[in-house]
């Protein structure tokens, strides 16, 4: 059985007491892969210079081809503010949506300022919708997001994960990772060991983020690693830039402070591993 790897890190920021570590969520066995859509609720990148101001609705499509059908979904969203503070109820479609489980963690130079992140099971919407356009709506952080803007932390963004079922492929294992979890220049490397992993064929092995707050413009030693090699994408994925607002599925490099990025690792794995390594480290950026 091939191993095809989803890791759907929500990695963001330095450890605290309440980061929660990425863990195993979900893992599909059979004929399947994965995709990932998703949008920014910024503007443009944040910054002191940016309007202190985030969307509340915005949009992506679904595009599967014809022979894959959704087998589940999963919705993630996060944001400036606290678990109390944030946005946890909002619409995907219209259809109103409630976090079944939320993350959090605290920047700044006191370890004053909360960051949230939420879940919710959307496998329902997304079979019964299949290739639409999806609109994450009624996502306000306004009332708090001041305070986040001189600084630089002042995001919201949201991310359908679909695990596909296609006839026409070998059998894979699709593993779905998540947590709240990430780097700081006070921080700045971490390293995440993910187990239950069985590699019989390396070929077509792939590893996927969906990570919260990394900047297009910051490329200071910024590194990702994968059982100790260093991977990138060039030129949207950079080897000195690997959490850079850019979603890898559409090809984008506007997805302001959020990203959405797959590698193929075959070369990095072998037959008969059982985990993988990844190791992030930053100059200056927090991710």
């Amino acid at each position: 059985m091939k191993n095809t790897l989803l890791t759907l890190s929500a990695l963001l920021f330095s450890f605290s007491a309440f980061c929660q570590p990425i863990t195993t969520y979900q893992n599909f066995h059979g004929k399947y892969d994965f995709t990932m859509i998703g949008n920014t609720m910024n503007a443009e990148a944040n910054g002191t210079a940016a309007a202190c101001t985030i969307l509340t609705q915005s949009s992506a499509a679904l595009n599967l081809q014809a022979n894959q059908t959704v087998e589940a979904a999963y919705l993630y969203w996060s944001g400036s503010g606290s678990v109390a503070e944030g946005d946890l109820n909002i619409k995907l479609n219209g259809n109103n949506i409630t976090a079944q489980r939320t993350f959090t963690t605290n920047v700044g130079a006191n370890n004053d300022m909360p960051l949230f992140g939420a879940f919710a099971d959307v496998s329902g919407i997304v079979i019964n919708s299949g290739n639409i356009t999806y609109t994450v709506s009624d996502f306000d952080i306004n009332a708090i997001i001041a305070p986040y803007c001189p600084t630089g932390i002042n995001y919201a963004g949201w991310s359908i994960v679909i695990v596909y079922k296609d006839l026409s492929l070998p059998n894979n294992i699709v593993t779905i990772y998540d947590g709240f979890q990430g780097v700081t220049t006070q921080n700045p490397e971490i390293s995440i060991t993910l187990s239950g992993l069985n590699v019989i064929n390396p070929n077509g092995a792939k590893i996927g983020f969906l990570a919260w707050e990394g900047d297009a413009n910051i490329s200071v030693t910024e590194e990702l690693r994968i059982n100790n090699n260093l991977v990138g994408n060039p030129p949207l994925n950079p080897t000195n830039n690997a959490f850079n607002c850019t979603n890898s599925f559409t090809g984008a490099a506007n997805l302001w402070n959020m990203d959405l990025d797959y590698y193929n690792i075959a070369n990095y794995v072998a037959i008969g591993d059982t985990s993988l390594n990844f190791k992030i480290k930053t100059g200056q950026d927090t991710v």
